[in-house]
């Protein structure tokens, strides 16, 4: 486990170069979604349809990330200088040496929080919005969604062997989630 700091969450742009975005805050929490594909054949000789596997589809993150100049400081800054470094990994880019009729995409990039996960992914979608203005109308505070799909098999399997089930547990166990928020008691559920 960690020495008790705080990690960051980060998205890393992986290509053409490589440029690490460490996230404000942390996101509260993040989804994942991951559905199969099924191909239907009709059946002439009974009620229902014949269903068949026709592979695997990939999995995709959602995450909320809060960004916030006004904290903390004494002269607050516009906030669209940290969220406009995630909206630059939206951007087509074309590889070095690539000729004109090759057509570019923006960048693949990994999101990874610690040690024990990573998604290596695409951007799918960003939404931005702006929740606190300057009296000019600079904005200090945003909240950015972005949903991220999977481009690496690999991307679900926790680093570090079962880390993640330790740590998970050790979570609940304390009932601090590690970045000073207290875990909520529910009925019927042990509590620390």
């Amino acid at each position: 486990m960690s020495d008790g700091h705080l990690v960051k969450a980060k998205i890393r742009r992986l290509e053409p170069y490589s440029e690490e975005i460490e996230c404000m805050f942390n996101p509260r929490e993040y989804t994942i979604t991951k559905a199969n594909n099924w191909g239907k054949d009709p059946n002439s000789r009974e009620n229902t349809e014949n269903i068949t596997f026709q592979g695997g589809g990939t999995a995709q993150l959602t995450l909320e990330l809060f960004f916030d100049t006004y904290l903390n400081q004494k002269t607050p800054s516009d906030v669209r200088q940290h969220t406009d470094r995630l909206w630059r990994l939206m951007e087509i880019i074309k590889p070095p040496g690539a000729s004109n009729i090759d057509k570019g995409r923006p960048p693949k990039v990994l999101f990874q929080w610690g040690n024990t996960w990573h998604f290596n992914a695409v951007i799918l979608s960003m939404e931005q919005q702006f929740t606190l203005f300057m009296p000019d109308g600079m904005p200090v505070r945003a909240t950015v969604k972005v949903q991220l799909q999977q481009t690496d098999h690999e991307t679900l399997k926790p680093g570090g062997g079962d880390r993640t089930s330790v740590i998970s547990n050790a979570v609940r166990a304390s009932g601090q989630t590690g970045d000073g928020r207290k875990l909520p008691q529910f009925k019927g559920l042990p509590s620390k």
